[in-house]
């Protein structure tokens, strides 16, 4: 369990520095995505859905398996 959290704390210290290095041009670039209806789409708005949506649904699904477990879902 240590090995996984130096893991997390490195990727979130990499995914920190990244979004911090990021100017506003950057966030409006496009890119091209396989996705009906996001076929070119600016980066900010690719980086919004992930760290803010994306999120939240993995956190619904792990919440979910707890519950299955018996364990308490949310930590709220």
């Amino acid at each position: 369990m240590v090995a996984f959290h130096k893991y997390a704390e490195a990727v979130y210290a990499a995914t920190d520095k990244y979004i911090a290095s990021l100017k506003a041009a950057d966030l409006d670039r496009t890119v091209a995505l396989p996705i009906p209806g996001m076929e070119i789409t600016p980066v900010g708005a690719v980086l919004g859905n992930i760290l803010a949506g994306h999120i939240y649904e993995h956190c619904g699904e792990i919440s979910s398996v707890k519950g299955l477990q018996g364990a308490k879902g949310y930590p709220m």
